[in-house]
């Protein structure tokens, strides 16, 4: 039995793939600013500083916590290593070969598959899952355990209607993207509507690190 304190709700799941989101944002941001000397904010969404993969990972991390308590870390580290893996290789398997696009890049390094996984993330995400485990699901329990009154119930209902649209919107805009920039035309009005509020220069300054597959097949 999982621990009442601990079960898995939806609106434990939400906050933390809003915390997740903006994080990320911030993370690529630093990282960037380290490492190029300049910063970008890379987001997956229309409206908002939202990561939305750190957002779901946030929110996996919690429930493999959840699930797995009571197994040792090495366990835990192959799970988290391997499920993790499979995602961010589903996720940019999507793009590349669903959209014709990629958002990044591991080409070149050690056990490196189609530039989507490589042993180096495998083995972060391994790691951060069990740091997560073993060290912030405790204090995020306590903070949820705080945030059970109404007003936060309100107000996370209000924000999972706006993600709701926001993804949606998302969606739409990322899908005809990438059909524009492969020659399809628009086949209703909100297509239509879409190629014009969210254009190719609104989405390049958007999704800053977007790239079409196409493109870096010409260089």
């Amino acid at each position: 039995m999982i621990n009442e304190k601990k079960r898995i709700t939806y609106p434990k799941l939400f906050w933390l793939f809003m915390f997740g989101s903006v994080l990320g944002v911030l993370l690529e941001g630093f990282f960037c600013l380290f490492h190029y000397g300049h910063w970008e904010t890379h987001v997956v969404s229309v409206w908002g500083p939202f990561c939305i993969i750190y957002g779901f990972g946030a929110a996996g991390l919690y429930i493999g916590a959840v699930l797995m308590e009571k197994k040792n870390s090495i366990t835990q580290f192959i799970v988290f290593s391997l499920i993790a893996t499979g995602i961010e290789y589903i996720c940019g398997a999507v793009l590349k070969y669903g959209l014709g696009m990629k958002a990044w890049d591991y080409g070149g390094k050690f056990l490196s598959i189609d530039g989507l996984i490589c042993f180096q993330m495998t083995i972060i995400w391994g790691l951060l899952g069990v740091l997560f485990s073993k060290y912030a699901i405790h204090y995020l329990d306590k903070i949820f355990n705080k945030m059970e009154h109404k007003k936060w119930k309100v107000i996370c209902s209000c924000l999972s209607v706006f993600m709701a649209i926001n993804l949606s919107l998302t969606v739409v805009a990322i899908t005809r993207w990438s059909a524009r920039h492969y020659g399809a035309e628009p086949v209703n009005r909100i297509e239509i509507m879409s190629d014009k509020i969210y254009n190719d220069e609104v989405m390049e300054k958007r999704f800053v690190e977007w790239r079409f597959i196409d493109d870096d097949m010409g260089k």
